[in-house]
């Protein structure tokens, strides 16, 4: 009976240390947009009812003496003539006691001097400047602690292998064939990194997470077994497999939940997770990024006209009414554009919502171009929606992974102008873990 009462206190107790996470992300420069768009720290506050951990973004490193600094210091520390966004962040944990707010730095927002990254890696002075930096940053800023979204070059779109060609290719290229001549020294030079950023962090009681990013070969540039003493977790962005910047001539599913037949083997969710566990990762330090927008690509007459991906395209859509970027739209951007499929007499404007009975591939919306009509183009969406989010939450419960990351919140829905609800796609990520 004592051996029985004390496995079930032990069990409740892992069950409480690796309850599911909730991690937000928030790209603070939404401040910027204009009207709808412009997200300021109120609009942020109802989400904060469903994120256990806040990350804002972005932070950059100095490429003259290698030390953190805000890419926007006016927004982000400028207590006079700016908005000091930075004390209005931290200051969130007031009001919302067992939040956890953290500084990401990099996140592919940082784009002056990109080589930097790598050149920090190779020198331990460096390093050093920039850990020391980085400890003064987050103490005198009220951050409970750092992201490391580690710009690292990215690997280039290849032409498809297929089953076969992919079941034979070496295992180093799961991720594709990085740009890097020195890969294998800055691995353990990232390594390095992170272990004396963790000592130094430690004795201000800081936490330390990763943000692996799109794109990034992982197989090149993380030693994951050397890594993961230092990490409280690790933010896995598992969005944009497909862009229209990355393959603009064929648009298809960007964030797919699971392998589809005859797609690259690796450009999905499950087999970017799965990939981190089988090198030696605990399930509930990995976290499950979800896209909050869509993906768009334009779309011709070549253009299939059933819609069913994967299909000609010719580059990215048109920027939205709000976000103003060409190839991406907002959820608040697509929801109102939705019709039924069996309206054949839909506006230009609307988009037909097709989703996978399966659950396993996404939602996606078109409109293709009509001749007859004089449209010579049309658009095709793959977006994130409530129901898609559900799914993927879900698959993260059942796998017993570590929780989900939103990516980012501005993009989902503020201020409820879908259906009312705000952050549906938040809201249904977390009642669904």
């Amino acid at each position: 009976m004592r051996f029985s009462l004390l496995s079930v206190i032990c069990l409740i107790g892992l069950h409480t240390a690796y309850s599911a996470r909730v991690v937000c992300y928030w790209d603070g420069r939404s401040f910027h947009r204009e009207g709808v768009a412009k997200i300021t720290v109120e609009e942020i506050k109802p989400a904060l009812t469903y994120c256990t951990h806040l990350i804002y973004g972005f932070a950059a490193i100095d490429d003259d003496d290698y030390h953190i600094e805000p890419i926007d210091k006016k927004l982000d520390t400028d207590k006079d003539n700016g908005h000091n966004q930075y004390k209005q962040v931290t200051d969130l944990k007031r009001s919302h006691p067992g939040l956890t707010v953290l500084l990401s730095v990099g996140g592919n927002a940082d784009t002056e001097d990109p080589e930097k990254y790598l050149t920090l890696l190779e020198s331990k002075d460096h390093q050093t400047k920039f850990i020391n930096s980085v400890k003064t940053f987050l103490t005198k800023h009220g951050f409970d602690g750092i992201d490391i979204a580690w710009q690292f070059p990215v690997v280039k779109e290849k032409k498809d292998r297929g089953i076969i060609g992919g079941f034979f290719h070496k295992v180093k290229k799961t991720f594709g064939s990085g740009v890097d001549d020195k890969a294998e020294e800055h691995k353990d030079q990232f390594v390095t990194l992170l272990r004396d950023m963790k000592s130094v962090l430690r004795t201000d009681n800081k936490i330390m997470t990763l943000g692996v990013l799109p794109h990034v070969n992982s197989t090149v540039y993380y030693d994951v077994k050397d890594i993961l003493p230092y990490l409280e977790f690790i933010n896995l962005w598992t969005v944009d497999f497909r862009t229209p910047k990355r393959t603009s001539d064929q648009a298809d599913y960007a964030a797919p939940l699971y392998y589809q037949y005859d797609r690259k083997p690796h450009q999905n969710i499950d087999s970017t997770v799965r990939w981190w566990k089988e090198q030696g990762a605990e399930p509930h330090k990995l976290i499950v990024g979800l896209p909050t927008y869509g993906r768009t690509w334009k779309t011709t007459l070549d253009s299939a006209i059933s819609g069913v991906p994967p299909l000609v395209a010719d580059g990215p859509g048109p920027a939205g009414t709000h976000t103003k970027t060409e190839g991406l739209l907002a959820y608040y951007e697509i929801c109102p554009r939705i019709v039924s499929p069996t309206n054949a007499k839909a506006p230009r404007d609307t988009l037909r919502r097709v989703t996978d009975p399966s659950k396993r591939l996404g939602t996606y919306g078109y409109h293709m171009p009509n001749k007859q009509k004089n449209e010579e183009e049309g658009i095709w969406v793959s977006f994130e929606e409530p129901e898609t989010a559900a799914q993927k939450a879900q698959y993260v419960k059942q796998n017993g992974y570590g929780g989900v990351a939103l990516i980012e919140l501005s993009l989902d829905d503020p201020r409820g102008m879908c259906d009312g609800t705000k952050y549906p796609i938040l809201k249904q990520a977390k009642v669904s873990l």
